[in-house]
């Protein structure tokens, strides 16, 4: 079954959250009129305007509506406990088309300064839709094998990664992402931010080539934005992934891996 998805590389630096909020929108309602299935934006696109931002799971869940699109919502501070309004965490929403909740990630690896101000999550979900199950990494999650793997054990279907990464990490970023496709056979769709210099774009989306002679496997890049606010979309393929991650994961011997967290 081929999907077809989009990653949204959302510029900052509008000037106020509205202008931003809108910004996100106009790119979700592009994807829904080029017959994206679903859409994800990146990782703190509304970092400058948190105060204001926590309440925007409501104007998306509306335009998904509206459009007809499953949205995820990137990852942005949000306040979990309504008792307590220090208590933060980075999560990442599932809106579906009907403008439903799904489910959501919260980020598990903070990074840097994020952990003065806020809380990890605990475990990696998959997220069941229509479209296959969902697993999200969050920016940082990214980095450490064991996140996208355990989700790939789990059965996850499609890795979504929504990031907010420098310039000078770009490189870095995308070689860990074919790699996470590649070791887990999952496609990836991953979006960035963009805002000059230290925000350039690259957002990506990989999928898996099995058609090479001998049958090995690669990750290709199917989808990737240069400079400036983008959309980017590919019709990915989860049957062959699920179809070649099967076989790849029963060879595992995991009895002989050293439990070193145990």
């Amino acid at each position: 079954m081929l999907i077809r998805v989009a990653a949204a590389q959302v510029a900052l630096g509008r000037g106020s959250y509205n202008k931003a909020l809108e910004g996100a929108k106009r790119l979700i309602e592009q994807a829904a009129k080029m017959s994206c299935q679903i859409v994800c934006l990146p990782e703190h696109w509304l970092l400058e305007y948190r105060e204001e931002g926590y309440d925007a799971f409501h104007e998306l869940a509306k335009t998904a509506r509206d459009q007809h699109i499953f949205v995820i919502t990137g990852a942005n501070y949000v306040r979990v406990n309504p008792t307590n309004p220090s208590e933060l965490r980075i999560r990442c929403t599932l809106i579906g088309p009907d403008g439903s909740f799904v489910g959501h990630q919260d980020k598990i690896h903070l990074f840097r300064g994020e952990k003065d101000v806020a809380f990890p999550g605990e475990v990696f979900e998959v997220l069941t839709t229509p479209l296959g199950k969902i697993g999200i990494t969050i920016c940082y999650d990214n980095v450490f094998p064991e996140a996208a793997r355990s989700l790939a054990l789990k059965g996850a279907d499609l890795l979504f990664v929504p990031s907010r990464i420098v310039s000078e990490g770009t490189d870095p970023w995308i070689l860990y992402l074919r790699t996470r496709a590649l070791e887990n056979r999952i496609p990836v769709v991953a979006p960035n931010v963009f805002h000059p210099p230290h925000y350039v774009g690259g957002s990506v989306i990989i999928d898996l080539n099995s058609r090479n002679r001998g049958g090995v496997v690669t990750p290709k890049v199917v989808a990737s934005a240069g400079a400036g606010e983008a959309l980017i979309t590919a019709d990915v393929d989860v049957d062959r992934a699920r179809e070649l991650r099967k076989e790849r994961l029963a060879d595992r011997r995991s009895g002989a891996y050293v439990q070193l967290d145990s």
